[in-house]
């Protein structure tokens, strides 16, 4: 899915069993990732490897691929590998000619949400050069999240950002059912009045804007 530098790729292969020892990995972990019959940490994305600078928020970027006997994504065997992982991590789920990309932001009150692609055989994108480690990252999770950053927020800024557009969008795609399901004016008034606000909200946040 992505085409990084060729300088950051490092081709490590990981037996399976000395991961579950690192996880701890329980049964059904152990089951989840039945099907896995490779996992390489293909690139490191660092200030070495990219002659840029990084910050606390995000140093590296570890990309994994795992080659699958089946077009299976075994995410509860990813998530247990990535609670191991102190650094971001991007996981590359490969079966054949099709790959699916599985990624999560670690910090703060995002931690623990998973963002994935659909199985594609023919998007790949080509990495823009970054000045920082944090703008490769924000590069990388938009292409996951709806919503495209801006070059002056930070990565913590967009997932927060995003987050709040997503939730709008789910409230104004419920208030616009209820207004073509209610008989009653006076609550059609109610339900157009919310969505008035809530569409004022998404077009700061389209701006820029944090609530």
């Amino acid at each position: 899915m992505f085409n990084f530098s060729s300088k950051t790729v490092v081709d490590k292969t990981f037996k399976i069993n000395e991961l579950f020892k690192q996880m701890s990995a329980s049964k059904e972990v152990k089951t989840d990732a039945s099907l896995v019959t490779s996992i390489v940490l293909k690139n490191v994305l660092s200030p070495t490897t990219l002659n840029c600078e990084s910050d606390k928020s995000v140093k590296e970027i570890y990309v994994f691929e795992i080659t699958m006997k089946e077009r299976y994504v075994p995410e509860l065997f990813i998530k247990e590998l990535d609670k191991v992982i102190k650094l971001h991590t991007l996981f590359c789920v490969r079966h054949e000619d099709y790959e699916l990309s599985m990624i999560s932001y670690k910090l703060g009150t995002h931690k623990g949400k998973y963002w994935q692609t659909n199985w594609e055989n023919d998007d790949n994108y080509n990495v823009p050069p970054a000045s920082t480690i944090p703008e490769m990252y924000k590069f990388i999770l938009s292409k996951f999240l709806a919503y495209p950053p801006f070059d002056s927020e930070t990565v913590d800024e967009y997932v927060k950002r995003h987050n709040q557009l997503a939730k709008l969008d789910f409230q104004i795609g419920k208030t616009e059912s209820a207004i073509a399901h209610e008989s009653q004016s006076k609550k059609r008034f109610e339900y157009n009045a919310r969505l008035k606000e809530y569409k004022a909200e998404k077009e700061k946040l389209l701006k820029g804007a944090i609530i």
